[in-house]
C-alpha cells in the first residue's frame, strides 16, 4: 500500500468499526442508489419524449387532409384566407398544442394559428421520413409533416407542443427518488444504531477494561454486560486475566528467589573477577616481557650473525683460498643466510602477534614487482625443469599504492612453496581484478602448481603457526612452517583473504594445488595505460608450454600483432619456407631438446629475426650469437616482449660503478668488537677511514675531543642501539645536545645499527635523534646506499673505463666476462667468486680425470665430466663448456650403447683430455688477468 493510500485510510478512520461499516454498507448503497436514480430519470424522460412524439404524429396525421384542403382553397381563392385559416383552428383544441402553421419549401409562413402568429419557425430540411421532430425551439418541441396542394407543390404542416408536462413528470420522478433515498438512509441509520449498540459498544467497553488493567489490578472483577458471542468473549478474557494474576504471583515469588540466587552468584563472580584481573595483569606483563625478550634476542642473534656474515664476506674477497676452503666458507655463508631467514620468520610472526607490524604506503609498479619475484626464483625453477608462466589481466592497473616489500614477501612465500613442492611440471601466476572502486581496487593473485598437493587433514593446518602439511615435509624440504601463517597475517593487514584450492576438485585430471590471496591497493584514477601497437609486425611462434603460449597469444592480440601459432615442430618448419626475411617478422621458439640442432635447421630455412624462449641460465650466449638469436627469458613479461618487438634487447643490462669513499671519515660505535672489526673492514674496502668506539661515552668523548682540537667533524656515525651503561638512543641524544653547543657545526648524520624486530622501532629511533637505520647483519650494499644518501657531496666514484677495456680485450671464446656477469645476475662479486671457484677446482678435477682414465673407470669419468660441464655453465667460458660437453657426450656413448671400451675409444678419450687441458690453461691465464684487474 502506498503512502497516500495509508494517509487516506487513516484520515477517514477506516481502521475503526464505524469507518469500516460506513465503507462497506453506505458507500456501495449510495453508489447503487445514484446509478439507479440516473437510470430511472433517463428512462422516464425517454418514455415521456416518445409519448409526446407519438401524440404529435397522431395530430399531424389527423389534420393533414384539413391542411391540404385549406392549402388548395387558398391556392384557388386567395381572398378566402380567413376561411382557410378557420379550417385549421380546430387544431388548437388538441391537448398541449400551442400553435400551428403551413410553411412553403422556403420556410415562408402561408397560414398560421395560435399565439404570436408572426414568430418565426425553425428551418426545416427534407428528410427521408414523412415526419420530422422533435426539434427543440423556444423551450418547446416542434414537429412537422410534408403536405402538397393540387399542383403537388411541397409544403410543411408544423405544430409546436408544450414541454411543461414533460418537466412536471421529470420533477415528480425526482421527488419520488429523493423520498425513497431518505427513507432508505433512515433505515440504514436505524440498523447502524442497532449494530453499534449490539456489537461495537461492548467491544469498546472490553477494550477500555483491558487498557485499565495492570499488574496491580489483575485481581479486580470484570463487569460482564454483553450478550451473545461478545458475552462469551468477555467471560474468556476475564478467565485469562485471572490466570495471569495467579501466574504473576508465582513469577514474583520466583523472581525474588532468583534475585537472591543472583546476588549470591554476583558475589562469587566478583571474587573470580579479582582473580581473573590479576591473571590478566600477569599476562600483559608476560606479553611485555616477551616483547622485550624479542627485542633483546633479536639483537643477540643478529649481532653474532653480523660478525659471521661479515668475516665470511671478507674471507671470500681475499682470493687466496683453496677450493676446499672456499667451499667451506660458501657452506657457512649459506647456513648463515638460512639461519637469518628463520630468525626473520620468527621475528616477523612475533611482530604481527604483538600488533607492531605496520604496512608502508608508497606507489610502486605492481607488474614489475610480481615479475621481480618470479625472476628471482626462476633459477630454482630452472634446476627442476619447471615451466613458470605469469598472466597479468588487462584491467589490472600497472601502478598501485601499497607496501611493495610485504606484498613481495607474501608472493615469494607462495611461489617458493610451489617450487619446493613441485618435482616437475608448471607454475602459473595470475593477477586479475576482484573489485574496482573509486580510488582503490581489490586484486586477486593466484599461484597454481602441479606438485604433490595436500591431503584433507593437512589442509586444516596450512595457515597455522609452526606447522607443515606432514612431519616428513620438514625433514625433506625444510622450513619453519611460519611462511603461510605470516602470509595470512600480512594479507589480513592488506584487507584481503588467503586460501587454498585443490586442482583435482576443479578438474579430476589435474594435479597439484592453487594458493590464492586478495589484497586492497589504492590507485591513481588519472593514470592511463597506453598499449603499444605493432600492426605492421608479424610473429610466428611455437611454444611447447600451453599456458605460456596462451599468455603470448593474449599479449600479441593486445598489441595488434599478426600472430601465427605453429602446432608442432614439423608445422613450424613447413611455415619457415613461406616466411619472408623482412625486418617486420619475428620467429619465437621454445628452448627444449637439442636447441642447437633446432637453430641450425631454422637458419637453413629462415634468416630473419629469431628469439629463443627459456630460462636465462639455460640459454648459451655463444650459441645465441652464433645463430643470431635474441633471448626471451622465462617467465615471459610484457616489458621483455615489448623490448623484443622493438628490437631493443639491451634493456636488462645495468652498469655498475665501483664506490670510492676516499676522503670520508666514519665513526663506528658498538660494544661488540667483532662487529666493529667487520664494519671497519667493509668500510676500508670502500676507502673509507673508520674510527672505532666501544661505548656511547667513548663516542661522545671522541666527538668532543675532535671539536676541541679543531679537527674536521665526522662525515657520519654508525651507532649500535643496545649497549651497556649508555644505549645508542641515549648516546644520540647526548650528541645532539653536544652539537647545540658547537658553533657553525652541521648536523652529524647518525645511522642506527639495529637488530630490533618491532615495527615501531624506526619511529622511536627517529624521535630519539637518529637520521636512518640499518638492520643487522650489515651488507656492503646497505653501506653503499647509506653513504651515497647521507654523504653525497663527499665521495667520488672510481672510473672503470680502463679496467673494462682491458677485460674486453680478452678472447671471448676463452673467457667472456660479459656473459659471466649475466649469468651472475649482473653481480660482479658473485661473478668473480664463481670464476675463482672454477679455476681453483681445475687442478683437482684434472688429477681425478687422469686417474679415472688410467683405471678405465668411464662411468665415474662421465660423472666427473658432467660436474665440470655444469660448473662451466655458470661462468662465461664458451670453448671450455663446448669441449667438456662434447667430451661428456662421447664418454656417455659407452653407457648408452652398452659396449666395452676398445683401444680406439681410449685413444679418443686421451685426445679429448689433452684438448681440454690446453683450453683449461688458457682459461686460467684469462681468469688471472681478470682477477688481477679487479683486485687493483
Amino acid at each position: 500500500m502506498s503512502n497516500i493510500s495509508k494517509k487516506l485510510f487513516k484520515r477517514l478512520h477506516l481502521n475503526h468499526a464505524y469507518g469500516q461499516l460506513i465503507a462497506l454498507i453506505f458507500v456501495p448503497i449510495t453508489i447503487l442508489a445514484c446509478v439507479g436514480a440516473m437510470l430511472v430519470i433517463t428512462e422516464t424522460s425517454n418514455a415521456a419524449k416518445a409519448q409526446q412524439r407519438q401524440m404529435a404524429i397522431a395530430i399531424l396525421t389527423r389534420f393533414q387532409p384539413t391542411a391540404e384542403g385549406a392549402l388548395n382553397l387558398l391556392s384557388q381563392y386567395p381572398w378566402q384566407f380567413d376561411q382557410a385559416r378557420n379550417s385549421l383552428q380546430n387544431m388548437l383544441s388538441e391537448k398541449y398544442i400551442l400553435r400551428a402553421a403551413i410553411l412553403d419549401s422556403k420556410g415562408q409562413n402561408k397560414i398560421s394559428i395560435g399565439y404570436q402568429d408572426t414568430d418565426p419557425w425553425p428551418a426545416l430540411k427534407a428528410a427521408k421520413n414523412t415526419y420530422i421532430g422533435p426539434i427543440k425551439f423556444n423551450q418547446n418541441n416542434v414537429y412537422a409533416t410534408q403536405i402538397s396542394d393540387n399542383i403537388n407543390t411541397p409544403y410543411w404542416l408544423i405544430i409546436e407542443l408544450d414541454n411543461q408536462p414533460l418537466e412536471i413528470a421529470h420533477y415528480r420522478v425526482l421527488i419520488v427518488l429523493i423520498a425513497t433515498g431518505l427513507l432508505t438512509l433512515l433505515l440504514l441509520l436505524l440498523c447502524l444504531n442497532f449494530y453499534s449498540r449490539r456489537w461495537i459498544a461492548p467491544m469498546y467497553e472490553i477494550r477500555m477494561q483491558l487498557q485499565r488493567l495492570n499488574a496491580d489490578t489483575l485481581d479486580q472483577h470484570m463487569v460482564i454486560n454483553s450478550t451473545g458471542e461478545l458475552r462469551l468473549l468477555q467471560r474468556d478474557i476475564a478467565n485469562v486475566v485471572k490466570r495471569l494474576h495467579f501466574s504473576f504471583l508465582e513469577l514474583r515469588e520466583h523472581t525474588e528467589q532468583t534475585e537472591d540466587d543472583l546476588r549470591r552468584t554476583l558475589d562469587t563472580l566478583e571474587v573470580q573477577n579479582i582473580t581473573y584481573r590479576q591473571a590478566r595483569d600477569q599476562a600483559i606483563h608476560a606479553n611485555q616481557s616477551k616483547s622485550v625478550f624479542l627485542a633483546n634476542i633479536s639483537h643477540e642473534l643478529r649481532t653474532p650473525l653480523n660478525s659471521i656474515d661479515g668475516f665470511i664476506h671478507l674471507l671470500l674477497r681475499q682470493g687466496n683460498l683453496s677450493n676446499e676452503q672456499n667451499l667451506y666458507l660458501q657452506t657457512i655463508r649459506k647456513s648463515s643466510a638460512h639461519l637469518l631467514a628463520l630468525i626473520n620468520d620468527v621475528l616477523d610472526f612475533s611482530k604481527i602477534d604483538a600488533g607492531k607490524l605496520e604496512l608502508e604506503t608508497a606507489p610502486f609498479d605492481l607488474e614489475e614487482a610480481v615479475f621481480d619475484v618470479m625472476d628471482m626464483l626462476s633459477p630454482l625453477a630452472a634446476q627442476k625443469h619447471i615451466d613458470m608462466t605469469f598472466y597479468y589481466a588487462d584491467n589490472v592497473p600497472v601502478h598501485v599504492i601499497g607496501d611493495a616489500l610485504r606484498f613481495k614477501q607474501v608472493l615469494t612465500n607462495l611461489i617458493s612453496n610451489a617450487i619446493k613442492f613441485t618435482p616437475d611440471g608448471e607454475i602459473i601466476v595470475r593477477v586479475r581484478m576482484e573489485h574496482d572502486d573509486i580510488g582503490q581496487c581489490l586484486l586477486h593473485f593466484s599461484v597454481q602448481d602441479s606438485g604433490i598437493g595436500l591431503s584433507g587433514t593437512d589442509r586444516k593446518k596450512l595457515f597455522e603457526s609452526f606447522s607443515q602439511g606432514d612431519a616428513s615435509v620438514t625433514r625433506q624440504f625444510g622450513g619453519t612452517g611460519l611462511g603461510l601463517a605470516i602470509s595470512k597475517q600480512l594479507v589480513n593487514l592488506m584487507h584481503g583473504h588467503i586460501g587454498f584450492e585443490d586442482n583435482q576438485e576443479r578438474a579430476p585430471t589435474e594435479k597439484g594445488s592453487t594458493f590464492w590471496f586478495t589484497a586492497m591497493f589504492a590507485v591513481n584514477e588519472d593514470e592511463e595505460v597506453i598499449q603499444p601497437q605493432y600492426s605492421e609486425l608479424k610473429v610466428v611462434s611455437y611454444l611447447a608450454h600451453p599456458a605460456t603460449a596462451n599468455v603470448l597469444r593474449t599479449y600479441l592480440e593486445n598489441y595488434a600483432v599478426q600472430h601465427i601459432e605453429a602446432q608442432s615442430i614439423l608445422d613450424l618448419f613447413s611455415r619457415l619456407n613461406q616466411l619472408k626475411t623482412a625486418e617486420n617478422t619475428w620467429l619465437i621458439i621454445d628452448h627444449s631438446g637439442d636447441t642447437e640442432a633446432m637453430l641450425k635447421e631454422i637458419r637453413s630455412r629462415y634468416t630473419g629475426n629469431l628469439a629463443i624462449y627459456g630460462y636465462q641460465m639455460q640459454l648459451d650466449p655463444n650459441m645465441l650469437n652464433e645463430y643470431r638469436a635474441q633471448p626471451l627469458h622465462q617467465p615471459l613479461s610484457r616489458s621483455a616482449l615489448v623490448h623484443l618487438l622493438n628490437n631493443d634487447m639491451q634493456y636488462h643490462e645495468e652498469t655498475h660503478e665501483d664506490f670510492n669513499g676516499q676522503g670520508l671519515h666514519i665513526l663506528a660505535v658498538d660494544d661488540h668488537l667483532p662487529n666493529l672489526i667487520v664494519l671497519e673492514a667493509l668500510l676500508s674496502e670502500l676507502n673509507v677511514t673508520t674510527t672505532k668506539a666501544l661505548s656511547g661515552q667513548e663516542a661522545i668523548d671522541i666527538i668532543e675531543s675532535r671539536y676541541t682540537q679543531g679537527l674536521k667533524a665526522f662525515d657520519l656515525v654508525f651507532m649500535d642501539i643496545q649497549m651497556p651503561v649508555m644505549s645508542g638512543i641515549d648516546t644520540t641524544r647526548a650528541i645532539r645536545s653536544l652539537e647545540s653547543t658547537f658553533e657553525d657545526h652541521k648536523r652529524l648524520p647518525i645511522i642506527a645499527l639495529t637488530a630490533h624486530a618491532l615495527s615501531d622501532e624506526k619511529q622511536k629511533l627517529l624521535q630519539g635523534g637518529m637520521d636512518d637505520y640499518v638492520t643487522k647483519p650489515i651488507q656492503i650494499e646497505q653501506i653503499i646506499q647509506i653513504l651515497t644518501h647521507w654523504t653525497t657531496e663527499n665521495f667520488k666514484k672510481l672510473p672503470t673505463v680502463e679496467r673494462t677495456a682491458a677485460i674486453e680485450s680478452l678472447d671471448s671464446n676463452i673467457l667472456d666476462w660479459q656473459q659471466s656477469l649475466q649469468l651472475a645476475a649482473n653481480k660482479e662479486d658473485l661473478a668473480l667468486d664463481l670464476l675463482k671457484m672454477l679455476t681453483d677446482s681445475f687442478a683437482a678435477e684434472l688429477n681425478e680425470i687422469e686417474q679415472l682414465i688410467e683405471l678405465e673407470d668411464f662411468p665415474q669419468l662421465e660423472h666427473v665430466l658432467h660436474r665440470l660441464y655444469g660448473a662451466t655453465r655458470y661462468v662465461g667460458t664458451p670453448s671450455l663448456q663446448e669441449v667438456t660437453g662434447s667430451f661428456e657426450q662421447f664418454v656417455s656413448t659407452l653407457r648408452k650403447e652398452r659396449r666395452k671400451a676398445d683401444d680406439s675409444f681410449v685413444q679418443e678419450v686421451l685426445k679429448r683430455f689433452d684438448e681440454m687441458k690446453a683450453i683449461i690453461q688458457q682459461v686460467e691465464l684469462a681468469a688471472q688477468h681478470v682477477l688481477a684487474q679487479h683486485s687493483s
